[in-house]
């Protein structure tokens, strides 16, 4: 069962929920001794199997048991530790988790070859997991599994999911780093928004406040803390395959929703600010996790440590095409896969307002929008492939800029890449390839995380070539 019940994680998928990285300037190079490692342990029992059969087919179920040690450390230079460094200060960190968890999952077809049922299964699965810092867990999904025909099939899913927080997201120790930072304050008389110059008034920002350069001095790293996060999921799809009319081709269309509480999310500290100073009267939780110099309004402690949001909600349609035919001895795929983002909605703690996460990007939050897709066109004969891949990132609006602000709103982004293969034999494969084709600079982000644009989504490096060579022994 994975986590949130999905064939796939869409939250991870389309933003990759990275922390912003910490940036400091080195004046003087200093070499640091310091060390650090993660390491896991696993112990599975073979699954046993057993099947029967009903009139439509085996019966199938497996059982199991895993046993999981998770264990992390870091030891920072003393002088990192105390601050001193030509570097940010780190903290030391050391900490561990056990889990012991057993699962049953079984397979029923219920009817096959009747009108209307080509085949209809039905599968189901339970998980127990025992964590010994979080006690114990219940976990479920079910599906089902109806064709009709050759050419048409429905699908669907429902299923609930429980993470524990990771070592590092527990024991990751307290870092500090200058990130990009954007203080609502900065200017805020002239702004003409009543909230926001009651709220900046009333913490002692001057009226006439500049926030001095892009960045604030912010924590981040783990957080004890933190607690488990629980969802429920469910997806409903269908697939089309009209053989008789177009052989090769495979359609598939799938929505997708879910419900996660509780979520470990590492707010960033723009966000944080942004919605504390919209609140009314500085109501937010997040009005906590910063201070301000009293004498220039600056803000001189914010943090950006990890913590458990009240609720995060996500719902959208992934769509999917594959295509394969010979012409002429040659074999051409095609695959296109795209998703359109129809909601995410992040409460940041219970009662706390909605921030709307769909269509946004930038401002350390990563690069949520509303559509995105990935195709792979691919030609082989003879042990010789030729691919072409196209990435394509949709238009998305800055969390923290307004609307007169350059890089307000980003354009869509295409990311062209090709690859020539050789099969050499069976064990050995030669290829070289561009990737970035037509050298596509990342666009403009006014609340940007480095570079002057959001490094979570957009690619850096522009145009560049590699060749690989792989065999087997």
């Amino acid at each position: 069962m994975q986590p949130h019940g999905r064939r796939s994680d869409p939250v991870r998928r389309l933003s990759g929920l990275r922390r912003p990285d910490a940036r400091s300037a080195r004046l003087y190079p200093v070499h640091l001794a310091r060390s650090g490692r993660q390491r896991a342990r696993h112990r599975h029992r073979r699954p046993h199997r057993q099947s029967v059969r009903t009139a439509a087919g085996p019966v199938s179920f497996a059982t199991g048991a895993v046993y999981r040690k998770e264990k992390g450390w870091r030891d920072p230079d003393p002088l990192t530790v105390l601050g001193v460094a030509n570097t940010n200060q780190q903290d030391p960190i050391s900490g561990s988790s056990t889990a012991k968890e057993a699962y049953l999952e079984l397979s029923v077809p219920v009817l096959a070859n009747v009108p209307f049922f080509k085949a209809l299964t039905l599968d189901g699965a339970v998980r127990y997991s025992n964590y010994n810092l979080f006690g114990s867990d219940w976990n479920y999904k079910l599906s089902a599994d109806w064709m009709i025909n050759d050419d048409f099939r429905l699908r669907g899913t429902y299923g609930t999911g429980f993470r524990i927080p990771n070592v590092p997201e527990l024991f990751g120790g307290v870092s500090e780093g200058n990130l990009t930072t954007t203080d609502p304050c900065s200017r805020f008389a002239s702004s003409g928004n009543a909230t926001l110059i009651a709220n900046c008034q009333a913490s002692g920002v001057p009226a006439n406040y500049v926030q001095l350069g892009t960045t604030i001095l912010t924590t981040a790293g783990g957080n004890q803390d933190l607690k488990p996060e629980s969802s429920t999921s469910w997806t409903i799809g269908t697939v089309i395959q009209p053989k008789g009319l177009v052989p090769g081709l495979s359609l598939t269309a799938d929505w997708f929703d879910i419900d996660i509480k509780d979520a470990i999310r590492a707010i960033p500290g723009s966000t944080k600010l942004a919605v504390c100073y919209a609140s009314a009267n500085l109501s937010s939780e997040f009005c906590d996790d910063f201070t301000r110099s009293p004498l220039t309004g600056e803000v001189t402690y914010l943090s950006a440590q990890p913590i458990n949001t009240g609720r995060e909600q996500m719902s959208g349609l992934d769509l999917g095409l594959v295509y394969n035919r010979t012409i002429g001895g040659v074999a051409i795929t095609l695959d296109v896969n795209a998703t359109w983002l129809n909601k995410y909605v992040v409460l940041p703690f219970p009662g706390g307002a909605p921030i709307d996460f769909d269509g946004y990007i930038g401002g350390g939050n990563g690069g949520y929008p509303k559509w995105r897709g990935y195709g792979v066109l691919t030609a082989a004969k003879d042990g010789i492939s030729a691919t072409w891949s196209t990435q394509w990132i949709g238009k998305a609006t800055d969390f923290n800029a307004a609307p007169e602000d350059v890089g307000y709103r980003t354009p869509n982004v295409f990311y062209h890449n090709a690859q020539l293969a050789f099969e050499i034999d069976q064990k050995t494969r030669f290829q070289i390839g561009v990737d970035n084709v037509f050298d596509r600079k990342a666009p403009y982000i006014q609340s940007f995380t480095d570079a002057n644009t959001d490094t979570m989504t957009y690619d850096l490096f522009g145009r560049r070539f590699y060749a690989g060579f792989r065999t087997a022994f």
